[in-house]
């Protein structure tokens, strides 16, 4: 499979993504969640937490492509679900479609490049469209139609695309080794950290609020630069290196944060924290070579964990800026010692 073809496939990932949250976002507030946090709740264990095991069996057996597929049905089957007030069941329908969406496209897109400007561009549109979806879904205006037949033409799409692109829908070869792979104690704690930083970035996400976020315009453009930062992300690591992109990008935010009051700092801040998104992902996938899926949906259940704190305090969960400040220091010590540990195995190896 050339070049092209590779970053074609991945183009029709990315946009596809949009929609997946998109579609998503709308079934949530405008059907599903009929007043019960519950389903909110169990949407989101679906979407996120979901993700790992349905990766360790993409390792397993490869099937990205079709699992991909199968996920944008599932979303546009749920839609029925909720139309005949099957409320609950309609949450984890369109969860679990969204979680072998992300695994299935995330395992595709390790698995043709080696860099993680291709991740960043992966990741990025998700934010857009959950946000898109969400003020569609919560006024009374916008028709179900769009969104439904999005994810009725991307599932038909991804499954006719192994045809198309000619590309790959088996396993990788190393896959077939991930789960006999025993991982050095050093290793796993890389993992951890990683894991860690990502569930900081989650809760820091939903737990830190901008007085000047109160219109729509403004709520749009913090929104802009979190998916800038996802992708920009993955650029610049691939420039300048993951130590120096996560230990620059980290500091800057820790500043910006201490003046985020301010509109164009605080969208400066929320640009640079999310920059380590595409880093931590391929890091965690350098750990786990072979077992690429696993390491998607193993920081995909990290953003479940830095959620769960904000649902359970129903009245608001809020910190200050000083706190986030610590949060990203914290965050770039954790990705630097991440980033060390596996070179001290290497070197022990060599040694």
């Amino acid at each position: 499979m050339g070049k092209i073809e590779r970053k074609a496939m991945t183009a029709v990932y990315s946009i596809a993504h949009f929609f997946v949250d998109m579609s998503c976002a709308f079934l949530m507030l405008r059907y599903a969640y009929a007043g019960s946090g519950e389903n909110i709740l169990l949407y989101n264990f679906c979407a996120f937490a979901l993700q790992m095991p349905i990766g360790i069996i993409l390792d397993r057996f490869g099937w990205g492509h079709r699992a991909a597929s199968v996920g944008c049905g599932l979303i546009f089957a749920s839609y029925f679900l909720a139309f005949s007030e099957m409320n609950m069941p309609a949450a984890i329908i369109a969860g679990l479609g969204n979680a072998l969406f992300h695994a299935g496209g995330g395992v595709y897109v390790f698995d043709s490049f080696d860099d993680s400007g291709a991740l960043g561009v992966f990741v990025s549109p998700g934010a857009i469209g959950l946000y898109i979806g969400t003020v569609l879904g919560s006024g009374n205006n916008a028709s179900c139609i769009f969104p439904m037949l999005t994810m009725l033409a991307f599932s038909v799409f991804i499954w006719a695309a192994p045809y198309i692109f000619r590309c790959s829908d088996k396993k990788g070869e190393a896959a077939a080794d991930f789960m006999s792979v025993k991982l050095s104690p050093t290793l796993c704690g890389a993992a951890i950290l990683f894991f860690s930083v990502v569930v900081i970035r989650s809760f820091g996400g939903f737990a830190l609020s901008f007085p000047w976020k109160i219109s729509a315009g403004a709520a749009f453009a913090a929104v802009l630069c979190t998916a800038g930062g996802k992708a920009l992300g993955g650029f610049v690591s691939d420039c300048m290196g993951k130590e120096r992109t996560a230990a620059v990008s980290m500091s800057l935010a820790a500043l910006l944060y201490l003046f985020s009051d301010n509109f164009i700092c605080g969208l400066g801040a929320i640009l640079l924290f999310n920059m380590s998104m595409p880093i931590t992902l391929r890091a965690a996938a350098d750990i786990f070579r072979g077992g690429r899926g696993f390491s998607f949906g193993l920081l995909t259940f990290a953003l479940f964990i830095g959620y769960v704190p904000s649902f359970t305090e129903r009245g608001g969960l809020n910190i200050g800026k000083g706190m986030m400040c610590v949060l990203c220091i914290v965050s770039a010590a954790m990705l630097l010692a991440g980033f060390m540990l596996p070179r001290r195995v290497k070197c022990s190896d060599d040694c």
